[in-house]
């Protein structure tokens, strides 16, 4: 099995952390767009109710003024200058009629535009008679539109510029009206409007991921002790089986049984020597005491060199390592064992064979009971390498120290038969002594 397949398989996957870092961000920026919509999406109702206001009021001062002066109304419209309507018959009458609307209507200021864009009445005298051609001014007289500008006062506050045209659909624009509003009276309509449309649903989703960060966090905490388990089950499964084992069946999880493959590595058996005779002249517990702290001290050997502990049999072990200096390792755990049993003063020592071969590997048996281990000709080798091994000896085929680069302290070459071959094998054999 791979580090990465395993590690997926095993680690603690950090849904809380996921949903803080890319759900609360994507909430709170959803949210934001949101507010962003409504405010847009309600500025703009909020104007074009005011614009249909201002059109309304346009629409009873052009009412009135044409009612109570029409012929200087009239002469306005078809472009007399307005000095001279002002100053003739009935202009004096016109004048107060449009600054009784104003005050009538409770507007900041008013403007009115004959269809060449010359301001023709003003609250403000002096542009009375004085051309413009604003953008929007031209987009009220040649297209019709009402438009809305915000106008900066010299007091640091404003204004809004609501262009009305009066008589636009299907005729030439007669005027455009000008009329000025606050932009507190405005702005406080849109508040007022718009506060309870966003703060209700603000607080509605600010409670729903509320809500949902507990479930995250519920979860999270399940997720942990899930893993937790598995990996608590891993330690203690890897303490009765073989690592090998362990990761292949995490690996085949989803891929359907597990398979068997060819490997070469370097095979590792031990067996307490006398260790039957041991165990019936001592009590259980010292015999239990006394197995437990060799197989502890075989196993912390075999771990150390990077080995893999196979299965135990009785008071053998069986251990592979492969890759890389696999039997420079093997030998290397072989030589600790003896040296540190030797000096820990146990009453038995134990007898270790090597050989390094083709073994197969994977599980083996029917549907009910599997065991996962190496299978081979060369397995029963290594089991009589070990048989051939004295008390504190190291027994190996001539190819693994020569493999190894270090056939220090081993001994010359020797044949010797082994039960079930035909052929005699060549060993070479390593002790302290």
């Amino acid at each position: 099995m791979t580090e990465g397949r395993e590690a997926t398989f095993e680690r603690r996957y950090p849904l809380r952390r996921h949903f803080r870092r890319w759900g609360l961000p994507a909430a709170v920026a959803t949210f934001a767009a949101l507010l962003l919509l409504v405010g847009f999406g309600g500025k703009r109702l909020i104007e074009g109710v005011y614009l249909n206001l201002a059109e309304g009021r346009a629409q009873v001062i052009d009412l009135a003024v044409t009612e109570q002066a029409p012929a200087p109304c009239r002469k306005l419209v078809e472009g007399q200058a307005p000095a001279e309507v002002f100053a003739g018959s009935g202009g004096d009458k016109l004048r107060r009629a449009l600054e009784g609307e104003v005050k009538e209507l409770g507007l900041a200021q008013l403007k009115v535009y004959n269809g060449r864009g010359v301001v023709v009445f003003s609250t403000a005298p002096a542009e009375i008679g004085k051309p413009d051609a604003s953008p929007a001014f031209l987009s009220a007289a040649r297209d019709g539109k009402k438009t809305v500008v915000k106008k900066p006062q010299p007091d640091g506050g404003a204004l809004y510029e609501l262009y009305v045209p009066l008589n636009a659909a299907g005729t030439a624009t007669r005027a455009v009206f000008e009329l000025y509003e606050s932009t507190h009276q405005l702005n406080e309509v849109l508040v007022a409007t718009l506060l309870p449309a966003i703060a209700v649903p603000g607080l509605l989703l600010a409670l729903l991921f509320w809500g949902l960060d507990q479930l995250v966090r519920n979860a999270q905490a399940d997720i942990d002790g899930r893993a937790a388990l598995v990996q608590e089950l891993r330690s203690k499964l890897e303490r009765l089986v073989s690592g090998s084992a362990v990761n292949a069946a995490v690996s085949s999880v989803g891929r359907g049984r597990l398979k068997l493959e060819k490997i070469r590595c370097t095979l590792f058996y031990s067996d307490i020597r006398g260790f039957t005779g041991f165990s019936e002249t001592r009590a259980l517990a010292a015999v239990v005491e006394f197995f437990n702290r060799v197989k502890d001290l075989q196993v912390a050997a075999i771990d150390a060199y990077g080995g893999d502990v196979d299965k135990m049999i009785g008071d053998a072990v069986l251990a592979r390592f492969q890759d890389e200096d696999a039997e420079a390792r093997a030998i290397q755990a072989a030589r600790r064992v003896l040296a540190e049993i030797a000096a820990g003063g146990f009453e038995r020592q134990v007898g270790i064979g090597i050989f390094t071969g083709e073994v197969i590997s994977g599980a083996v048996g029917g549907e009910r009971r599997m065991d996962f281990t190496v299978i081979s000709d060369n397995v029963n080798i290594e089991a009589r390498l070990c048989s051939a091994a004295a008390a504190g000896e190291l027994v190996t085929d001539t190819g693994t120290p020569v493999a190894a680069g270090t056939d220090e302290g081993f001994g010359a070459e020797e044949e010797i038969s082994v039960k079930g071959r035909r052929d005699a094998l060549r060993i070479r054999r390593w002790s302290l002594t």
